[in-house]
């Protein structure tokens, strides 16, 4: 039976997932900013709860978000993977906003922006792919001023994120119309799963000595992220 070791200490609160055929099972840290001191530790609790001593993959959110946890996360993953001989799957954190953000608002487009450094942002673009989205462009880190969007043809686009400031902003940049002033979409487990299993699935992966943490501005850059599969 297949199995997909997921590890995220890119967000505020560390977790592992273990999914299998017959469903998941979760860890989270008991408190915000422990990723260090608890991620594996969360990682051989999940398999022990699921039954396994080692997952078929490990999936792992490398970016872009806080850079200590993304590259605690992504150096838990290499050392599993390289010790399992087991691909690694990088999850964007964008990507996965978008995911979150689409479960609970009907849109053509999100649009993603993070807080990064001052003023500026993480950013991307997915559009509605079928029961998934799609990468539109590439993702991005700056001031909103130097942010670019290639045309969208799409009539609801959404603003998602913690890093947006206020709808006018966006729109006189963009030269776009918002449904709605920005929303929030926290990243739950289902996302982490939901995207880890689709990207597994359609052969998204790469060896543990390729995995890198995604700084959006730097090679290499996990583009490729579907939505909801």
């Amino acid at each position: 039976m297949a199995s997909i070791l997921i590890l995220n200490t890119a967000l505020e609160r560390a977790c592992a997932l273990v999914w299998r055929d017959t469903g998941h099972v979760a860890r989270h840290a008991p408190e915000a900013r422990q990723s260090a001191q608890t991620i594996l530790q969360l990682a051989r609790e999940t398999l022990d709860e699921a039954g396994l001593k080692r997952a078929d993959a490990v999936a792992v959110v490398a970016g872009p978000g806080s850079f200590t946890g993304t590259r605690i996360g992504v150096a838990a993953a290499q050392g599993l993977c390289a010790a399992w001989n087991a691909p690694a799957v990088p999850l964007s954190t964008l990507a996965l906003t978008a995911a979150a953000a689409q479960r609970r608002h009907d849109a053509d487009a999100y649009l993603v922006g993070l807080k990064s450094r001052a003023d500026e942002l993480y950013f991307g673009c997915y559009l509605r792919a079928g029961n998934g989205m799609e990468l539109h462009g590439a993702e991005q880190a700056g001031a909103l001023a130097d942010l670019r969007m290639d045309s969208v043809e799409a009539q609801d686009l959404l603003a998602v994120g913690d890093g947006w400031p206020d709808a006018g902003s966006i729109e006189n940049h963009f030269g776009i119309r918002l449904e709605s002033e920005p929303v929030t979409a926290a990243v739950e487990d289902i996302d982490l799963v939901t995207m880890a299993r689709a990207l597994w699935e359609r052969g998204n992966s790469v060896g543990a000595d390729l995995l890198r943490p995604n700084y959006v501005n730097e090679a290499p850059q996990y583009r490729e992220q579907p939505g909801s599969g």
